[in-house]
């Protein structure tokens, strides 16, 4: 079966204390990913990570991503959470190969994970998921047939 591609709102860090929609979205989310899919990995592109010039997107090369508090003005808490879960340097140099193939200037960043990954795949995975996740970045400008040509650069990813 060939994998699904999700697009995943998520809103602050106070997603982790919603237990209403969209809170029960993602406990059914994390269900499906974990006992359903069972993905090898999790390759996500984050809005809140943003490459440089025309080409340039980033790749996290993190084994142990750092989680990034990129959000202001929520309680205390939020800035104290923890998440263990893992990264994969085999699979972040194997996006940037693609994206090097087609004709993209991508580089590899030991960057963490931002709140638009950690948060809604902490939500929807409390437990510590075995699943190796690979943030990618955006590019700095919103050139959508550039986004377009990163979709189809990681296709057989799938």
């Amino acid at each position: 079966m060939r994998a699904p591609v999700f697009f995943i709102s998520h809103g602050g860090p106070n997603l982790l204390d919603n237990k209403e929609k969209p809170g029960e979205f993602y406990t059914w989310f994390g269900q499906y990913i974990q006992q359903e899919l069972k993905p090898k990995a999790i390759v996500i592109i984050s809005a809140h990570w943003q490459g440089e010039g025309k080409h340039g997107i980033f790749v996290d090369t993190s084994e142990k991503p750092k989680l990034i508090y990129d959000f202001y003005n929520f309680p205390k808490h939020y800035y104290e959470e923890t998440w263990d879960h893992q990264g994969s340097p085999q699979l972040a140099n194997r996006v940037i190969d693609l994206l090097k193939k087609a004709g993209l200037s991508p580089s590899g960043e030991k960057y963490g994970n931002d709140h638009g990954v950690w948060v809604p795949l902490k939500r929807a995975m409390k437990s510590n998921p075995d699943i190796p996740i690979v943030e990618v970045s955006t590019f700095a400008h919103e050139d959508m047939s550039m986004h377009i040509k990163v979709g189809e650069a990681l296709e057989s990813l799938r």
